[in-house]
Parts: C-alpha cells; structure tokens; sequence
C-alpha cells in the first residue's frame, strides 16, 4: 500500500501607502452611501473622500423611494462590489444617471438596461482603470478577490517619466482586453514582499501577467492543485508591449512557475527540480524520468527518503556498466519540494511518483504513476520500461 501525507515615489512612501490601503479594506462600507443634496463641489467632495485606494467611485442621481433606487440599494449589497469601489446616491428628481469616476481617467456613464445583472457585471468591469496607476494598490481588488486576469507591471518606483510612456502604450491594450484582463503598476518594496513571494515577483523591472490571481493564494499542505497560467519577461519598456501582447495572445510566452530555489546539480544519481527547470527536464523525448513529489512536515516522504535516494544510486551506478541491458543512461531520477516550487501536475498527496518515459519517433511523452515503495520493485520497473523502449528504438530502425 502506498503511504500519503494528504493535504518617485519613494519606496517607502508606496509601502506606507500600501499598509494603508490594505488596512482600509477591512473598513470598507458596504451599501448604498448617500451623498448630500446639491451639485458640483458636493460630488467631487464625495468622489474625492471615496477615491482611494479602490481607484473608483460611482454616483447615483435618483429620486427617493423609487424603483431605481431600491434596484440600486440592493446591488451595493452586493459583497462582490464592495472591494471594486463605492457607490453613492445623490437623492434628485428627474431623470436617473448612473456615473462611475476612475483615478487618472475620464468618468464613465451607463446607458445600459436598468436590470440588476447588467448593472454589477457593467460596475465590474469600469470599476478598473484602464492602467492602475500607484500609489494606490488594493490588494484585494487586483489579486485576492480580482475576477479577472491581471497583468502587474512591476517597475522601480520613482521613475515617472518612464512610467508615462509606459502606461499611454498599455492603454489600447488594457481597453481592448478590458473584459478580461486588467493592468496595474506595481512596486517591489519591503511592504510588498509578501505578495511578491506569493505570486512569484521576481524583480523590480518586470512584467508578470496572472489567470485568475484569486486562485493563487490557495495553500495545500500536501497535495498540489496545477495553479492557473503566469507569464513573466523582464526589463520590458513603451516599445516592448505590442509584441508582448502579441506574443501572450499567439501562446508564445513560456508559463512561468515560481520557485524558491536554484537548480542545483545532480548529487549521487539524484537531480532536484524547481519551477525554473521543472517542464524542460520531464518532457524531455531523449530521457525518461521518474519524479518524486515530496512536501515540508511530511512525514512519510522522510521514511520514504532513504529508499528512493538509494533506488537513484543504483540507477546511476549501473548507468556506469558497459554493455548492460537495458543501459540506464536515458533515465533520470529527480525529485520535486512542491512547497517551494510550481509545476504543473495533479498530485494528491506526497510522496508521489511519476514516471514519464522517452519517447520514440514523433510520439509525445506521456507519465504513468508508480505505486511502488520498494527500492527492488522500482528498479524492476526501471528495467522493464527501459527494455520496452530499447525494443521499440530497434523495431523503429
């Protein structure tokens, strides 16, 4: 039986900001705010009092206790709003006006059916600005309760100049992707270095664009759920951003997997993986590979260590005979800390084994899981994979 443990600004300035930011979403007001009677400065008063740090306000114009109103008073109920911007009615007769007002960008007026689904889903998507600009970043808003894709456009802060090229070419972008992907800049200081370890910032001159960042910060102790698509290219400028976009839309960008690690050496037959080498290595056609998926505080990989670290000595030492068959020298045996690095495998407990074999003419690779335990067992299983495919390499000859 298998055994499983189951499971310019300156940076500180941004980082006050930010602290700032996050503790104000604990307090944000859920509801239909009312805004006083009256026109102009009370309005901008409001807008002004609202605007940070969601970056987006909406303003009601409606007559008191009308149907509109109770429409409107019920969608600020609505928990998946209240971290996207505030909502305000201004109690007038007339003509009903529904106004939404972005840090940095012209507002925006709905001419949309008044239906309560067309109203959230139209409030979701312009309640981000086109291009988030700092020192505002609500946490919440871009990556832990953010609906769509997000592209962080992490540059060093201070740099304004840079910064505006920047975003005036990422607009017609962000516009057009506007149902889908939303683009914020981004700052790598010491107050953002939790979010950075958890969503894989690197440096502070990157782009790293994320499939559904709320799925992100699900942590499993033991198990591994593939996590949604990253994409990261550094050192990017205004010139860069079309072919960068062409180049995500095409699926031409390599899928990023954060890791925590070097790639290290392979030490007595044993090689260690990491996010960086991970799908270079297991689909390889020249090798096969057996992977062990290992987790912290697992104790069962710890009484498994010992066998496996041995099954990897005895692959390498017969790797060294002459003549041998099969020969061994096309099989790696590696070992993956899925705690500190991504991949991009279903895996429902640790330690777990899988097998992908080389594969032969034009066929794709394809992995088996191995419930064996034993160092024997795996070693015959070694051998009889190898000798299938030296069979096949001389039938294809």
């Amino acid at each position: 039986n298998t055994s499983h443990c189951m499971v310019a600004i300156l940076p500180w300035v941004f980082g006050a900001v930010l602290l700032q930011a996050v503790s104000n979403e604990q307090n944000f007001q859920k509801g239909l705010l009312t805004i006083e009677p009256g026109e102009g400065d009370v309005v901008r008063q409001f807008v002004d009092h609202h605007m940070e740090p969601r970056h987006a306000v909406a303003v009601v114009r409606v007559a008191r206790g009308s149907k509109r109103h109770s429409l409107l008073a019920d969608l600020a109920q609505e928990e998946d709003l209240r971290h996207l911007l505030a909502i305000g009615a201004n109690f007038q007769k007339g003509r009903t006006s529904l106004t939404v007002h972005r840090y940095h960008y012209d507002p925006l007026d709905y001419d949309g059916k008044w239906t309560k689904s067309a109203i959230f889903s139209w409030l979701q998507e312009v309640s981000y600005p086109p291009v988030n600009h700092l020192p505002q970043f609500a946490p919440t808003k871009f990556l832990t309760q953010n609906p769509f894709d997000i592209l962080l456009v992490v540059k060093p802060v201070g740099a304004h100049g840079a910064h505006g090229d920047l975003a005036k070419a990422l607009e017609p972008h962000a516009v057009r992707l506007s149902r889908k992907l939303k683009v914020s800049f981004f700052a790598k200081t010491p107050t953002t270095q939790q979010l950075c370890d958890i969503y894989g910032v690197q440096t502070s001159d990157e782009f790293l664009l994320i499939e559904k960042p709320q799925e992100i910060g699900l942590k499993r102790s033991h198990s591994h759920m593939p996590r949604p698509p990253k994409y990261r290219v550094e050192n990017l400028t205004a010139g860069d951003v079309d072919h960068f976009f062409h180049q995500y839309e095409s699926g031409l960008l390599p899928r990023y997997l954060m890791s925590k690690g070097k790639v290290q050496p392979t030490h007595e037959g044993l090689r260690h993986l990491t996010g960086r080498d991970f799908v270079e290595v297991v689909q390889d056609p020249k090798v096969s590979v057996l992977v062990e998926f290992v987790s912290e505080n697992c104790e069962a990989c710890n009484e498994f260590d010992a066998a496996y670290r041995e099954v990897a000595r005895k692959v390498q030492n017969r790797q060294l005979l002459q003549g041998r068959k099969p020969s061994m020298s096309h099989v790696v045996i590696a070992r993956m800390d899925q705690s500190n690095n991504e991949h991009t495998e279903l895996i429902k407990g640790t330690p777990w084994l899988r097998f992908w074999p080389r594969s032969i003419g034009s066929r794709s690779k394809r992995s088996t899981d191995v419930e064996l335990r034993s160092v024997d067992a795996i070693l015959e299983f070694l051998d009889q994979q190898e000798l299938a495919l030296e069979e096949q390499d001389s039938a294809e000859l």
